[in-house]
Formats: C-alpha cells, structure tokens, sequence
C-alpha cells in the first residue's frame, strides 16, 4: 500500500508540474496512472495472478520467452513506474495481447493468398471498393483501438488506461516533436502517412484530387494504396512486430546491431519506461 501511495503521488507532482509538456512519454505515464486510480480500479479489475511466484513466474512460464530474456523482462518490470498491481495486469495483459495478435497472422496470410496476393488486393481496392467506399473504410475514430482491445481482446482497464493515454499521444504526435522511430520499411511509411482528424479519427490519404474537364473528381493515391497493401501483408509475418530491441519479448528476433546508436538508446529508454 505504501509503494501505491508513493508512486502515485510522485506521478501526481509530476502531472502538475507546469514544466512538464503534454503528450511527451512522461505525459503518459502520469494521465495512465491518474486515470487508473481516479477511476476506481480494484483488485477485481486485475489480471489474476494465479502463478505462486507472482510476475517472476508468469513470465517465466510464457513459453516462448528465453530465460535470458526472461529475467531481463522482469527486470524492466520492476523499474517501471506502475504500482505493483497495476504493473502485473498491465504485463499479463500485454502478453496475452501479443499471444492473440500472434494466433491472428495466419488469418492474414490466407486472406492475401484468397485475394490473389498484393496484385489481387490491389485490383479489389480498386474495382470492387471503389474510391468513395475505399476512402471511407480507411477511417478509424480514436475510441475504436481501445473499443476493440476490450470487446475482442478481454483486456482489463490498467492496460487500457494506458492504451488510451498512447491513442491520444499518436493523435497528436505533431505536438511531441518526436522522431518516427519505426524500424520496417512497411511500418516507416505507415508512421509517415498516418494522420488524425477530429472529425475522421485516424485516416490515410488514400484519395487524392484531380482536376478535370468536368470539374474536381477523386482518385486514388497510388502510393498510399502501395503501403496500405504491403502493411496487410506484414501482418501475416513472419514476425508479429517489425519493431523493439532484442531483449523485448515484443521481438525476439530482431537484430539489435542493425539499428544506430541513437535509435538502440532512445528505444531501451522507452521500453524501460513504458515497460508493460
């Protein structure tokens, strides 16, 4: 009780500081804490820690995470800013998130191959959808990523309360002055084109204005359609994430040496603060 008591008012002084700019990653941390606990969480809203070794043994038992790995990842937890409670449930959860997500990439490699692969999904876009119906479809009010994660996913609120406090940093990530720091050429391109309106949520440009004899007409944009193909397709693997240093359990395949000295900085910086 003490450890939530404290941490909570540290992150408090923090929210209140008025040096402390919005939406930055520290902004995150203290909106997600704040909204979990002025919300009323309780232990009945936590993941239930069945495991006698607590967080220790969860993570142990998560079969695809080496020891090494393994103990580097409960080491990052235990620094983390999240009280204890908090910290478990927002752990189990990102887990069991990544668990399902991973279980979901054989539904997108059988849709491309079912479509007739990137040329297929090109011609459907194009012809069946139309640019009207494709342009609308390629819209996502903010609410819907956190709608999703609790209707379909089952995850509990302290992993949402900081879902929703990152839906609303990438809403305006414009303000943050942060670097795209996406590893995939997919991802990187995506980063790029991805933009947020209050009226549409987040949405790409997939349409673009073209003047005729007749007058203004739509039409679609070529090279967004190319990214929005090669995304879906990243989807089907071979890895889940194209993202994350080594040691993450989010990418245990990554090749750490093939990021610069200023991206493995920034991304152990983030994943130790954001450790979830």
């Amino acid at each position: 009780f003490e450890l939530i008591v404290s941490s909570i008012i540290n992150q408090l002084q923090t929210k209140f500081s008025p040096k402390m700019p919005r939406f930055t990653d520290q902004w995150v941390v203290t909106k997600s804490l704040f909204e979990h606990t002025a919300g009323g969480s309780c232990a009945c809203c936590s993941f239930p820690m069945f495991d006698p070794n607590g967080l220790k043994g969860l993570i142990s038992a998560v079969s695809d995470i080496e020891t090494d790995v393994a103990d580097e990842e409960y080491k990052l937890a235990q620094d983390s800013p999240w009280p204890p409670e908090m910290r478990d449930s927002i752990w189990a959860d990102r887990g069991r998130l990544r668990h399902k997500m991973k279980n979901e990439m054989d539904d997108y490699s059988e849709f491309m191959l079912e479509v007739g692969g990137e040329d297929g999904l090109r011609s459907w876009c194009v012809d069946t959808l139309g640019v009207e119906t494709l342009r609308r479809m390629i819209q996502m009010p903010r609410s819907e990523v956190t709608d999703l994660m609790k209707s379909k996913y089952n995850i509990l609120p302290a992993y949402l309360e900081v879902m929703k406090a990152v839906v609303e940093q990438t809403a305006n990530f414009g303000v943050t002055k942060y670097d795209i720091d996406a590893k995939g050429s997919e991802e990187k391109s995506f980063e790029q084109m991805l933009k947020f309106s209050r009226q549409g949520g987040f949405m790409l440009d997939i349409t673009k204005q073209l003047q005729t004899d007749d007058g203004i007409s739509l039409e679609i944009d070529n090279e967004v359609l190319s990214m929005l193909i090669s995304m879906i397709k990243s989807l089907g693997g071979p890895k889940l994430l194209q993202r994350g240093p080594s040691s993450s359990m989010d990418d245990d395949n990554d090749n750490i040496e093939s990021l610069t000295p200023n991206e493995v900085k920034r991304r152990k910086k983030r994943h130790t603060k954001f450790q979830k």
